[in-house]
């Protein structure tokens, strides 16, 4: 069912009905003009008229419109996941309405009311879409909107196309007044072009335009510093690889065994995990200017995922991000360190090492051993005199397939509190204590079914547990 053919239908039949005009707006026509036929998650149109009479008989449809922004006129009608927006023309023609428009390519209408459809183009939206130039409508249309601006990194990221020099030239003047603007539509704005960037070029297209200093602190001051032993390139160089790193894994181009890529189609709030997994791979290393430090020729970086984690956290919480997509991002960068920690330490005692790293991070153990892959692979993908990208990689498939054990053990209990209780006669913290005891020893292979388990309980009455 195409829902669009079926409500510009009704829509026309409406207004013939009712008077006034119609038009169909935005991205719809863009998105048709540049070639792109899948179905839109939402259309918007224009109404010139009395817009209550307008409503009233397109409920009689069964369309059910509700308000969003009553005061200006601005209505959604919701089918399934798919969303109908009407607003009432600003100015007194369609041409003044679309002087308020971002870009010339989103400036474009047709008009649906009357015997023809016509297509309306005053500021040559059609040129710029052929030319893939994305140019702003007037040179008012960045500065009474700086977020904008990110639209259009959004644009030029999707679609491929470019700025034009004057346009460029507000990116650069006007970029510095985004984080002026209400940090819920920064958010909203920021994390729509990590969604479209399939290619791993946001952050440095937003680095290019001088938009990214703005946005996420440091930017400038990880540019001088990262040259040590284990990195010949610099801090940001190195960040913004780890996030491309990830972007391959996400396309299919770099693989790791036992990954399961469905675990980041889940959702906070309205962005996948991918989104804030992607996020969190670029700001990794963010702690790395605070913890720089250099003594003669050493350079060392001692404690950077602390200090990257407090970073990430403020970021986040500044730009208003969902609280737990904050303690997502915060984790990542905090335990971004410990797979690497414990495969250079190559412990005789490695699966205690394993259970430890779990039992800090569970329900980021995944994200972190993912992080750290593509951290250590964006490393050696330029140093690696050693081949430690192979082995490393063969560590982090270890690993995954251990948390995959821990999990199943942590799923499937043996032993219950009221175990514990009958058979030591303790309470509280107490029985937690023997429960996570019991549970890691199952992990580590000294037991396997209940029977050993409640024997296990009785050996510490012998040895007077209580």
């Amino acid at each position: 069912m195409d829902y669009v053919k079926d409500f510009i239908k009704s829509a026309r039949e409406v207004v013939s009905k009712v008077g006034g005009e119609v038009y169909l707006v935005g991205g719809y026509i863009r998105d048709r003009l540049i070639g792109i036929t899948a179905q839109p998650k939402d259309i918007d149109f224009i109404f010139n008229g009395n817009i209550e009479k307008f409503m009233e008989e397109l409920e009689n449809r069964q369309y059910k419109f509700f308000p969003i922004k009553q005061e200006i006129g601005i209505y959604r009608c919701m089918l399934g996941n798919n969303s109908i927006d009407i607003s009432l023309m600003e100015g007194d023609s369609i041409e003044e309405d679309l002087k308020n428009r971002d870009f010339t390519m989103n400036a474009i209408a047709i008009k649906l009311s009357g015997d023809k459809v016509k297509v309306i183009d005053p500021f040559y939206g059609r040129r710029s879409i052929d030319n893939r130039i994305i140019k702003s409508v007037t040179d008012m249309s960045l500065e009474n909107d700086p977020i904008r601006i990110l639209r259009g990194v959004r644009f030029h990221i999707s679609y491929g196309m470019h700025f034009n020099l004057d346009t460029e030239k507000c990116i650069e003047k006007l970029g510095c007044r985004i984080m002026d603007m209400p940090r819920e539509r920064v958010f909203k704005e920021f994390m729509l072009i990590l969604e479209k960037d399939n290619q791993g070029k946001a952050f440095e297209v937003l680095d290019n335009y001088g938009i990214l200093k703005n946005i996420i602190p440091y930017i400038e001051e990880l540019k001088t510093i990262g040259k040590c032993a284990y990195h010949i390139e610099d801090v940001f160089t190195h960040m913004n690889l780890t996030y491309c790193v990830f972007k391959d894994i996400l396309n299919g181009k770099v693989s790791l065994e036992g990954l399961n890529l469905h675990v980041f189609e889940d959702k906070i709030g309205e962005f996948k995990l991918r989104e804030y997994m992607s996020l969190a791979c670029f700001l990794h290393d963010i702690g790395k200017y605070e913890a720089y430090r250099k003594d003669g020729d050493k350079v060392s970086f001692w404690g950077h995922e602390m200090k990257g984690a407090a970073i990430a956290r403020n970021f986040c919480r500044n730009m208003k991000f969902p609280q737990k997509a904050e303690s997502y991002i915060e984790n990542i960068v905090d335990g971004h360190m410990y797979p690497l920690k414990i495969f250079k330490q190559n412990s005789k005692d490695r699966k205690n090492d394993f259970y430890k790293f779990f039992s800090k991070y569970d329900g980021y153990i995944i994200e972190i051993l993912t992080a750290a892959y593509c951290d250590n692979y964006a490393t050696r993908m330029l140093l690696d005199v050693e081949n430690e990208k192979v082995r490393f990689k063969m560590f982090i498939e270890e690993m995954l397939k251990e948390y995959e054990l821990y999990c199943s053990i942590n799923k499937y209990k043996i032993l219950n509190g009221n175990d514990v209780i009958q058979i030591l006669n303790v309470s509280g913290p107490e029985v937690k204590n023997v429960l996570e005891d019991v549970t890691r020893f199952r992990y580590l292979g000294k037991i396997q079914t209940r029977e050993e388990a409640l024997n296990y309980l009785k050996v510490k009455i012998n040895n007077n547990y209580i």
